[in-house]
């Protein structure tokens, strides 16, 4: 069974997870965390999700990771009283939207039209043929992006940087580097 790809929606604006809280999630590295979802009944543990930062400022996917657990009911986060389902995940990527590039709510509604890049629920699974764009374009990006990565993690150890710009879990480095080399 091939493991969908969920897009966790994140307004820091309004969020009970504000920018703070992804620049301590980067500095803290490798965790887990838990998001709501509104396609509970479509979602399982071992799904890929992703963290779609929309609101003002720089715009797209922030986080990468994988669900680890089953929609459970719990508490609203808003406080508003609502049925809400979560799913825990655990991180594999995290960028700093303020510090490197992201895939953008730009590009993703350029090449994914039949999406809402820019609001709405969050947890939403994407259909087949949006999975398959997107996963070409997560690729191009890490692609694309994998010398830069290189680069500024190379720089926050060298000169003992606070680190709150970048996390790739060690599978996401081999991975990088496999890819270039491929390449070349």
């Amino acid at each position: 069974m091939n493991k969908s790809i969920v897009i966790f929606k994140w307004n820091p604006a309004i969020s009970s997870y504000p920018m703070l809280g992804l620049l301590e999630t980067i500095c803290q590295q490798d965790t887990e965390g838990n998001w709501s979802v509104w396609d509970h009944e479509r979602i399982h543990a071992g799904d890929e999700c992703f963290l779609l930062k929309v609101g003002c400022g720089a715009t797209g996917i922030v986080k990468a990771g994988v669900i680890t657990s089953e929609p459970y009911a719990d508490e609203d986060w808003s406080g508003q009283g609502r049925q809400t389902y979560y799913v825990d995940f655990k991180e594999n990527m995290m960028v700093n939207p303020d510090a490197l590039p992201i895939l953008d709510s730009t590009t993703l509604e350029d090449n994914i039209t039949d999406f809402d890049w820019h609001g709405g629920h969050s947890g939403v699974v994407l259909d087949e043929l949006q999975t398959t764009i997107f996963r070409c374009l997560w690729k191009a990006y890490l692609r694309d992006n994998a010398p830069l990565f290189q680069e500024r993690r190379d720089l926050i150890k060298r000169r003992r940087m606070f680190n709150d710009q970048l996390y790739l879990a060690p599978k996401i480095w081999r991975q990088l580097a496999t890819d270039t080399v491929k390449e070349k």
